[in-house]
């Protein structure tokens, strides 16, 4: 780290075209990969901010840039080679989107990148671009409601285009721009509080003093949402294991799922740690909690957690949740099943996956979450409990995977649970993001009968 910060930083545009096609032709993700260059590179303030928003805002607005691009362009986007692209959305977004950017500014400081990544002629295509939409920015308007709905909420609301189609055909349109907006909504920063070694109240008291205008969070006894990340981020309250980084939908199943101290619990697809070390903390740190994922490097990233947290109870290992493990029949008082998902739920903190994720992608959810529920039916003990949760909007992947297996499994029953602010009365409730602010989540409660 000491070496990396010797470095002389590149400028923050610099740092924001890299960042940008890593994330685009890397498929890196946007958050790690800001992180990564913040650790690496001792910029000033300004800067940071300047980069984070660049990255940001680009992976936001991604589809109206192209959109932009097509107007303005006399080559067909797709035709545009990746650095030539990415440029363009870098000096485009400073234009339509950042007024304290002068247009002088982000014209010439996007041609003289440009003329260290690319060859004259594509840094001459890209000069024209850009001042083509100085020329013709007044009369650059997206397609009206009345004339295109469906272009015209994926450009409001930067998703999409098969994504509004569906959430308007399915929920109305109603419901879908109030999703839609909340997806846009810069989301706010939440941390759970290690019961292991401290409380919230004291937390809270801590992170007042440094700043961090913290607020309780009602889902979770242990949330805290910051109104103010900064000073959170620049304290050494992560390492010093006091909190962790979680959204509040996050928190959720370990609510539901509500085990006790000296029982024994497993978590099935346990990376990198969130709901395993909530699980352990809820435990007091007495039984045993079995946490398993499919990559080592993953099993790594629990152990770090566990130990950074004060947690001893977790075992950790290398497993296919996927795969019947015959030894684990019936051994477990509760299970948690965090299954793999389309990720719907999360496209307001994970905004390159806007772009990544096809609707043709979800059709190969269902069958891999229903496989996964019916493992953990056999290693959950009689009377035992299973929580089954996502991080999507998506009915296929959440309702019908649990009434599928309710048909499969009559000797499972949905439980009632009581989680603040949601409605847990039917054994399932889904977390909103325009109603609880929060990312978009699922879970269902399962109890097998005695």
């Amino acid at each position: 780290m000491t070496k990396w910060k010797a470095e002389p930083a590149p400028s923050a545009r610099r740092a924001a075209y890299g960042a940008l096609f890593d994330i685009f032709e890397k498929e890196a993700y946007a958050n790690l990969t800001i992180q990564h260059l913040l650790a690496r590179y001792a910029w000033r303030p300004e800067e940071r901010r300047f980069l984070t928003e660049l990255v940001y805002g680009v992976c936001r607005r991604y589809n109206v840039l192209l959109w932009l691009i097509g107007r303005l362009s006399t080559r067909p986007v797709e035709k545009l080679d990746a650095p030539v692209r990415l440029l363009l959305c870098l000096g485009l977004y400073q234009l339509a989107f950042l007024d304290a950017v002068p247009d002088s500014a982000a014209v010439n400081e996007t041609v003289k990148l440009a003329k260290k990544i690319t060859h004259a002629g594509s840094t001459g295509f890209i000069n024209a671009v850009l001042r083509n939409f100085i020329r013709c920015r007044d009369s650059l308007r997206i397609p009206g409601e009345e004339a295109d709905p469906i272009l015209h909420d994926a450009l409001m609301y930067n998703e999409p285009e098969w994504l509004v189609r569906r959430w308007t055909a399915e929920w109305g349109q109603d419901k879908a721009h109030a999703v839609l907006a909340a997806l846009n909504r810069i989301p706010a920063v939440d941390i759970r509080c290690n019961r292991r070694k401290t409380d919230r109240a004291s937390l809270m008291q801590r992170l007042s003093g440094l700043g961090a205008a913290p607020e309780p969070i009602a889902l979770c006894a242990d949330g805290i949402t910051l109104g103010e990340s900064g000073p959170f981020f620049r304290s050494n309250l992560l390492k010093e294991g006091l909190a962790y980084v979680q959204n509040r939908a996050s928190m959720a199943p370990a609510c539901i799922l509500a085990p006790e101290a000296g029982e024994t619990v497993l978590d099935m697809c346990a990376a990198p740690g969130s709901k395993t070390t909530q699980i352990a903390a809820l435990m007091d740190d007495r039984g045993q909690v079995d946490a398993w994922d499919i990559y080592p490097h993953k099993i790594r990233l629990i152990r770090d957690n566990c130990r950074r947290m004060g947690i001893h109870i977790v075992r950790a290992e290398v497993r296919d949740a996927s795969a019947f493990h015959e030894e684990k029949q019936g051994r477990y008082d509760r299970v948690l099943l965090d299954a793999p998902c389309s990720g719907l739920g999360v496209l307001g903190r994970k905004t390159e996956m806007r772009w990544r994720r096809k609707e043709e992608d979800l059709a190969a959810f269902p069958p891999l979450q229903k496989q996964m529920l019916h493992r953990a039916a056999s290693y959950v003990k009689p009377g035992g409990r299973i929580v089954y949760s996502t991080c999507t909007l998506n009915g296929a992947e959440n309702e019908a995977v649990v009434e599928a297996f309710l048909a499969a499994h009559p000797d499972f029953v949905l439980t009632p649970f009581s989680l603040p602010g949601a409605d847990g009365t039917q054994g399932m409730c889904t977390l909103w993001p325009d109603i609880h602010e929060s990312d978009g989540f699922f879970a269902a409660c399962l109890t097998r009968r005695a």
